[in-house]
């Protein structure tokens, strides 16, 4: 797991290639990440590279699951078959009995995330304490 500390909220994270994060806060700023050692790179953000303009929480589905924020967790839910991709909506979770196959508690709210396109284990999230984290979720690859 890759951890790197901005000094504010980050509201944005996307895969800029297989190594590469780019962050966004709220100030406008952007940072580059390499994901081999953690730290910033001297590299301009990548030609073409935009953030979602209503955040990055969105719900993503990958493969046969839904990768979902709840607050400071990121949850992979299991996707029903023919279903619209989306993760299930919290009421229908507590009345269905629907359980994350996995997930990943950060230390503070989980405010933007990207799944990689090449790597689909590979998770970027950005949180509301400054911390750009990589995690790798196997369970995305089957």
């Amino acid at each position: 797991m890759f951890v790197s500390l901005r000094r504010i909220t980050v509201t944005a994270v996307k895969f800029a290639s297989e190594n590469i994060v780019a962050s966004s806060s709220g100030d406008g700023s952007t940072k580059v990440w390499d994901l081999g050692t953690g730290q910033e790179t001297a590299k301009a953000v990548p030609e073409g590279l935009t953030f979602p303009k209503q955040g990055g929480a969105k719900a993503q589905r990958i493969n046969s699951y839904v990768v979902a924020a709840k607050g400071q967790t990121l949850c992979i839910f299991k996707a029903a078959d023919g279903k619209a991709e989306t993760a299930p909506k919290a009421e229908t979770v507590e009345a269905e009995g629907i359980a994350a196959v996995a997930f990943f508690q950060c230390a503070s709210e989980i405010l933007a995330f990207d799944v990689s396109e090449r790597e689909r284990s590979h998770i970027a999230v950005g949180c509301a304490d400054g911390q750009v984290l990589q995690l790798s979720a196997a369970v995305l690859l089957t």
